[in-house]
């Protein structure tokens, strides 16, 4: 019973510590969904997350304006730099669409301007980007976790593939973002779910149909819907490893997966079923261009090479540049092919600065190894090369470059990180 006073005065004082501590652990919560918010409204996207808390987002790591990448650079007259970094998060894909000229500095986003369209890896979360004054806006408001690769096409439409969490299948939603007059508000993504185990995926140049391979016993492609409806399988492989392009209306390409020094084969897809279009070529890449019978191919064993092709009956063109056509743009065709005279055929490729070696496509793959690129410009009529851009000591390993119609801006992923990035091609 003695004993009795001094036990009280430790449970009391045990109680006190407690609430002191639940007290600070709440503050500092506080604290945090606090700044959050402030970022997300200076992201322009003041609507939450449809379900669970706004803590956990990647908002700190979108900027509200291009951020410059160069100190030493000239910026534009609306202060841009020429390279400018979009998206410090990662991005799963993005495309430019509007068919306007960008906005005026002192504009805001317009349906009609063009615009840099980007999806968040985290979250699957729609963004826009001006190419003038560098405001962000975020276009869904539908949380969609780990989407590892995005598609955005026309009409508003985009493509999210993820893994499912609890089964592993590969998941593919087609969405289509709501219509708005206020392009800067954010709104719930309307999206189907495809079929699971999708290869891999292309989207028609109008945004209406998609094609893409399954895997049964090999590769069966099959066409369809931008949706997923009205499906009719068209190709079938023993090979399932493939790659898809889809470069314009009629003209589909199907290149098998590259590994270096491995022989590599590409078919065109067409009414009458897959017709070759290049065979036996190590390591292979391809890229079509989107107007024409164009091709850049590249190779990858003994050495990285670059080879264009003007069209299907012409000579093979070596050029004069070391990289993969997986890092390459074809710029949009001009309008001065005037008096019987073609149009001047130009493509932008990013060029690892230092030879990659030997096998570099494999480790690539593998996230092993990373290169760091210089643009260049490149008169495949004339097999001709001038650098375009060098970053200086920022370290750019190019992937998925997109250009705008109006063949002003590149956009591209650092593989280094999945960050976005935006070119100016004009000084």
């Amino acid at each position: 019973m003695k004993n009795l006073p001094a036990l009280r005065y430790i449970l009391a004082a045990a109680i006190v510590v407690m609430l002191a501590a639940l007290a600070s652990w709440y503050f500092v919560l506080r604290a945090k969904q606090e700044t959050i918010a402030r970022g997300d409204a200076a992201r322009g996207g003041e609507i939450a997350a449809p379900f669970g808390g706004i803590v956990g987002s990647t908002y700190e790591n979108i900027i509200s304006s291009f951020s410059s990448s160069a100190a030493d650079e000239k910026g534009s007259e609306a202060g841009l730099p020429r390279l400018s970094q979009v998206s410090k998060a990662p991005v799963a894909g993005a495309a430019f669409v509007g068919s306007g000229p960008p906005a005026a500095p002192s504009a805001a986003l317009s349906g009609a301007s063009a615009r840099l369209r980007f999806i968040e890896r985290a979250t699957g979360y729609v963004l826009e980007a001006s190419l003038e004054t560098g405001a962000l806006a975020r276009r869904t408001n539908t949380l969609i976790p780990q989407v590892y690769e995005g598609i955005v096409m026309p009409k508003d439409r985009v493509i999210l593939r993820s893994i499912d969490a609890e089964s592993g299948a590969l998941v593919t939603l087609a969405g289509a973002l709501a219509t708005t007059s206020a392009p800067e508000s954010a709104s719930p993504l309307s999206y189907t779910r495809l079929a699971d185990g999708i290869l891999s995926l292309a989207a028609s140049p109008a945004g209406d149909e998609i094609f893409y391979l399954t895997e049964q016993g090999g590769a069966a492609g099959v066409r369809a819907a931008w949706n997923g409806a009205k499906p009719k399988q068209v190709f079938s492989s023993a090979i399932s490893g493939w790659r898809v392009r889809w470069s314009a209306p009629d003209r589909i390409l199907l290149v098998q997966n590259a590994s270096d020094g491995a022989a590599g084969y590409a078919y065109e897809l067409g009414a009458g079923g897959a017709a070759p279009l290049l065979r036996n070529i190590a390591g292979l890449t391809a890229l079509p261009h989107p107007s024409s019978k164009a091709l850049l191919y590249g190779r990858s064993g003994g050495g990285l090479a670059l080879f264009a092709r003007i069209n299907d009956a012409s000579s093979v063109v070596s050029l004069p540049v070391r990289t993969t056509a997986e890092k390459c743009v074809w710029a949009p065709s001009s309008a001065k092919a005037t008096e019987g005279k073609p149009a001047t055929l130009i493509a932008y490729c990013a060029v690892p600065q230092v030879s990659p070696g030997d096998g570099f496509l494999d480790r690539r793959y593998r996230g092993e190894m990373h290169t760091a690129d210089a643009w260049w410009r490149i008169d495949v009529g004339a097999a001709t090369a001038e650098l375009l851009y060098s970053p200086g000591s920022i370290e750019l390993d190019v992937e998925d470059p997109v250009i705008d119609e109006s063949g002003n801006y590149i956009a591209f992923i650092n593989a280094r990180d999945k960050s976005l990035w935006l070119l100016r091609v004009k000084e």
